[in-house]
């Protein structure tokens, strides 16, 4: 959002009292790919390990993409969800999302009261 004189609006970008103050977003872009390529290594050890399960080299490793992919999609979805709801805060069409920190600020606000 751009004012007159081509200046951004004070509240955008999560700054206002309506915008969206979670972090969640940004820590599960950031461990998504963590967690893909922990559940590949994790794949291709259970695939080692299962006993009566003779895999080769070629079959583990697509387990392991596999699992990759699976973990990957799931961060996808789930950022595209998120993103969506970012959208719904921006319109007015839903409330943002409270970080732990404004949550325990207003139990101890209410809590003196």
């Amino acid at each position: 959002m751009v004012d007159g004189e081509g200046l951004p609006d004070e509240g955008t970008e999560g700054q206002g009292p309506d915008g969206e103050a979670s972090w969640l977003g940004r820590g599960v872009a950031l461990f998504t790919p963590v967690f893909a390529v922990a559940a590949g290594w994790l794949a291709g050890v259970v695939a080692q390990l299962v006993p009566g399960a003779h895999l080769d080299e070629a079959q583990v490793t697509t387990f392991m993409v596999a699992a990759t992919t699976a973990a990957l999609g799931a961060g996808w979805k789930w950022l595209q969800g998120w993103q969506q709801h970012e959208r719904f805060v921006a319109e007015g069409k839903a409330t943002p999302v409270k970080s732990s920190r404004e949550r325990a600020t207003r139990a101890r606000k209410t809590s003196r009261t």
